[in-house]
């Protein structure tokens, strides 16, 4: 199997570099030795706050994907010889609200980004979802069947096609992986772990569905070292899927009792207040055989380990005042 050695020095893009798995990414690459080239669409001339502690360690690029001649300005300059494409719009709830960003964002972007690009990089790696398996049975295989049933998933899958058929028109060296849910240090306060932490934290009213639906949870540390082995690893897994994920399920319910009792229990959760979103998928969870046979990965913490550490940094990033903790900030 490829070790992150294989990287040093290596001239890598990651788009999305800002977001909350893009960033333990960058991070990931920087420790491998990496020649790190961080895309951004909001820069200007604040560094994304997850990245301002290692910014000097990194190279900044300001380019939005949705704009195809910052795209080809951008390959000119980075020529890069491997990317991570994280750039996306990903909240699966809002996307039925917005879903002409998601086509714009996850369809056009993706498109705009390979085609500037024209295959000139030693690897691609496109960013999916677990949610294209949508309402199939789980556990998820990757040869298995898809029904993508967002507006989000629906938009993954369409940018994870394009790339699989331009590797099939082209041999341009795409591999796609499908990233299960994430969570930890810089999360967003709109997702489910971090609203239950914060919540808990202002002592607050945590309104949930009934919990039933089942998830799957992997420590975003776990996550981005997948990314760095898929850009590690040797070819023969070019125009292939992998998934990125523990395999372990469970369900909401018990992942919001065991939040709170790793703080202490200090709320008590109204399960059954909320409905459930529209096309709920009751279950989720991965086979990651591939992922361990072809990369030589697997998650490193378990739920209870990666939650403990969670929940030490949002309380200590509460108590310091951090103001993107507050709900609505990306």
């Amino acid at each position: 199997m490829a070790t992150e050695a294989g990287l040093s020095g290596r001239r890598v893009l990651v788009t999305g570099a800002g977001g909350f798995i893009g960033s333990h990414v960058v991070r990931a690459l920087l420790a491998a030795g990496a020649d790190v080239y961080a895309m951004s669409s909001s820069v200007s001339s604040v560094m994304p706050p997850r990245l301002a502690d290692v910014s000097s360690d990194l190279r900044l690029v300001e380019a939005n994907i949705t704009d195809r001649s910052a795209m080809e300005a951008m390959a000119r300059t980075v020529e890069p010889e491997l990317v991570a494409h994280l750039a996306a719009f990903t909240h699966v709830g809002k996307s039925f609200r917005r879903v002409d960003e998601n086509i714009t964002t996850n369809i056009q972007g993706t498109v705009n980004l390979l085609q500037a690009l024209g295959g000139r990089y030693r690897r691609f790696l496109y960013t999916g979802t677990s949610e294209i398996y949508g309402d199939t049975p789980s556990p998820f295989r990757e040869d298995g069947p898809v029904n993508p049933v967002s507006p989000y998933s629906v938009s993954k899958y369409a940018g994870e096609r394009y790339a699989l058929m331009f590797h099939q028109a082209y041999g341009w060296p795409i591999v796609c992986l499908r990233p299960f849910n994430a969570y930890g240090p810089w999360q967003t306060p709109d997702r489910v772990i971090p609203e239950i932490i914060l919540t808990a934290l202002r002592r607050g009213e945590l309104l949930m569905t009934d919990g039933r639906q089942t998830r799957e949870f992997n420590y975003v540390e776990d996550l981005a070292a997948g990314f760095v082995a898929a850009l590690a690893a040797p070819p023969g897994n070019e125009g292939s899927v992998i998934n990125l994920g523990c395999g372990q399920e469970v369900s909401i319910r018990d992942l919001t009792r065991l939040v709170l009792e790793l703080m202490g229990n200090p709320i008590e959760a109204r399960f059954g207040a909320l409905s459930h979103r529209p096309t709920e998928i009751w279950s989720m969870f991965c086979d990651n055989r591939r992922a361990r046979e072809r990369l030589g990965w697997a998650p490193a913490h378990d739920l209870s380990e990666g939650l403990a550490k969670t929940v030490e940094w949002y309380r200590a990033e509460w108590e310091a005042g951090n103001p993107l903790l507050r709900p609505g900030r990306a």
